[in-house]
């Protein structure tokens, strides 16, 4: 099974003639770029560290001269081809450090080409409209998407992947100005894979819950401050009151026919037929928006029942993509001995090619697209789900009008059948006093509906409110669970980690007393420090330097063993001599770290990293990367 896993296959680095300056193959393991100092093997890494997100805008003069730096990677199975420019302000002379990715969904020599539009471009930064690329690798990294204060990318991953030499020693991070704890801190919580996908998800969905709450709150505020009458904010008891209005005024509608018929003189006036005409064509605009809002009420709810569905289908389909490339490594090496059509047995081919139609196998291209669509699923259930709440709320408020304007519908309709029926007499003082009371009870009964759609409006809310208070008990109950497993689990990681560090430090030469006989071991992300047991310690440079990279290759190193780590089992490191180290000592730590890495199967890991103080029997080995760079014959050509 493949676990969080990174792999560099081939690094392409274009002048802006369009010339090759670099292009070199890497291999699974570990991978050697040797040369004298200052051939431009530096270089290099900063460019790896750029193509794979990192922000970066300080390069040499030779570099500049470069347009762009192309990388086949791989990850998690899957393989893509990254493309990444190299823009350099004229003002200040610096390159811009954000500049986007575009990826292409196969190895390198299909992008030779691909259409620009089978390349898609992805920023630095992630918005509420478009994905980053930092999102990309994280989804076919199988890593948690993490907001804090800042967005957490993928160059904040790589500040404790890369391990370079203009950071201070005392810096386990990769060093950069603008720097928090929390991002450090959940930077290696995520690595060390005690980060929580589900502690994520309830944080995230508790932040939701509190917001929306936020909002139901100042709503019922509202509500309450316009109506101080508790009794009012019950639609029942509102229900009665207007019952009871409808009764009075249709006790004096019956009043007010009886006293007509008594006047014995049957005879329809303009003024009657014009109120009869007016309260018709009020019921039919009534009845027209009622209907309004009964279609509207009926599209929002297949609207929300399809959205629905959408995302259960599409959350399905992502389900099954994640299953059929778990499926595809469990069984892709599985054996066909005989055709599944005559049933003969197949002849014996070599191992890349298949048995059936004699064809090279790609075993990259599956995975390569299934990620494809998953990225692509997922951003589809986001837009949905956004979609759906909204719909929620407009339902909500529709659902309030509507009762409301029903009820007012019904009044109308009375109105009318009562006016069709109103045969009117000579008009005494019993009448017009009845007429006034039959004004004033409308009049109230508009103030009645007008408070009970409110009322409804307010329930509605208050239920929510109550539902969403649960949820959020729910929620702080399930993280405070996670968060203590969290702790444990840390626990165990640095515990593995700590083991690693000793063997290193260990095992150095005769160099620092402290580290021959070092007990335990520490590393404080938050406050970006490795130390064995005095923080304040004082060593060397070289030792401060053997120190702190001893802390990178320890992390790494407890990668391989640790099945549940994020970390994705890749280091990057600049110079295995930094700060004055001796050719013995580096040597000795280079060895350890290739006997250590090799423990484990080299297809399951890659170290990159340059040195000037190459073993002998190492030279021009499996190890090794191009060719051993001087001044007179750098890494980058045609510059």
């Amino acid at each position: 099974m493949t676990h969080n896993e990174l792999f560099l296959n081939r690094l392409v680095i274009y002048t802006r003639t369009q010339k090759i300056a670099y292009d070199e193959k890497f291999h699974k393991g570990v991978n050697i770029i040797c040369g004298d100092n200052s051939s431009g093997k530096s270089t290099i890494t900063h460019f790896i560290f750029y193509v794979l997100g990192g922000a970066f805008n300080d390069w040499v003069k030779e570099a500049k001269h470069c347009s762009h730096v192309v990388a086949e990677v791989e990850m998690n199975g899957a393989v893509l081809t990254l493309k990444r420019e190299i823009n350099i302000s004229d003002q200040s002379g610096k390159a811009n450090a954000s500049e986007p990715i575009y990826i292409f969904w196969g190895d390198f020599s299909k992008s030779q080409n691909a259409s620009s539009t089978e390349w898609q471009k992805f920023g630095y930064r992630t918005t509420d409209e478009k994905k980053s690329f930092s999102n990309i690798f994280f989804e076919n990294l199988d890593i948690p998407q993490v907001k804090t204060d800042s967005n957490i990318t993928f160059h904040q991953l790589l500040r404790l992947m890369y391990v370079d030499q203009d950071s201070p020693t005392s810096s386990l991070f990769y060093y950069e100005q603008f720097d928090t704890t929390l991002i450090r801190e959940t930077v290696s919580d995520l690595l060390l894979g005690v980060y929580n996908q589900g502690l994520y998800d309830s944080k995230q969905r508790l932040l939701e819950v509190e917001s929306e709450l936020d909002d139901i709150k100042k709503e019922i505020k509202v509500i309450r401050q316009f109506i101080p009458n508790e009794l009012d904010l019950f639609p029942v008891h509102l229900q009665t009151k207007i019952d009871d209005a409808q009764k009075d005024i249709s006790n004096i509608e019956e009043e007010l026919i009886q006293l007509k018929e008594q006047n014995k003189v049957v005879r329809y006036t303009q003024n009657t037929k014009l109120e009869f005409e007016r309260l018709n064509e009020q019921s039919i605009i009534q009845r027209e928006q009622i209907n309004q809002l009964e279609n509207g009420i009926r599209a929002l709810k297949f609207e929300i029942e399809d959205t629905k569905y959408f995302v259960a289908v599409l959350e399905a389909k992502s389900r099954a993509i994640k299953n059929s490339i778990l499926t595809r490594e469990f069984l892709g090496e599985f054996p066909l001995e005989y055709c599944p059509e005559c049933l003969s047995e197949l002849k014996r081919v070599d191992g890349n090619v298949c048995k059936l139609c004699k064809e090279p196998k790609d075993h990259a291209y599956g995975v390569t697209q299934a990620r494809k669509l998953e990225q692509e699923i997922n951003f589809q259930i986001k837009e949905s789900k956004s979609l759906l709440v909204k719909n929620d709320r407009d339902l909500l408020e529709q659902s309030s009008k509507y009762n409301s304007e029903k009820i007012k519908l019904h009044h109308l309709q009375a109105s009318v059948n009562a006016a069709l029926k109103d045969v009117k007499s000579i008009r005494d003082e019993k009448i017009d006093t009845l007429y006034v009371d039959k004004g004033f009870l409308e009049g109230e009964l508009l103030q009645l509906r007008t408070l009970l759609e409110n009322a409804e409006k307010y329930q509605s809310l208050v239920k929510k409110k109550n539902d969403l208070d649960e949820e959020q008990k729910r929620l702080n109950i399930s993280i405070d669970q996670i968060t203590l497993q969290q702790a444990k689990k840390k626990e165990q990681v640095n515990e593995e980690i700590e083991k690693e560090a000793l063997y290193l430090l260990n095992n150095d030469l005769q160099r620092q007393d402290e580290f021959i006989s070092a007990k335990e071991f520490h590393i404080d992300y938050r406050n970006n420090l490795a130390f064995i047991a005095d923080k304040d310690a004082k060593y060397s440079a070289s030792s401060n330097f053997y120190l702190k990279t001893t802390a990178r290759f320890a992390i790494f190193l407890a990668s391989l063993n640790i099945e549940g780590m994020r970390y994705p089992r890749f280091i990057l490191c600049d110079n295995m001599e930094d700060k004055g180290i001796e050719e013995r000592r580096a040597q000795n730590f280079q060895q350890i770290i290739i006997d250590e890495a090799e423990k484990h199967d080299k297809n399951s890991y890659q170290v990159i990293y340059t040195t000037s103080f190459i073993a002998e029997a190492k030279k021009d080995s499996e190890y090794t990367v191009g060719e051993y760079y001087t001044k007179q014959s750098p890494s980058l050509k045609n510059v």
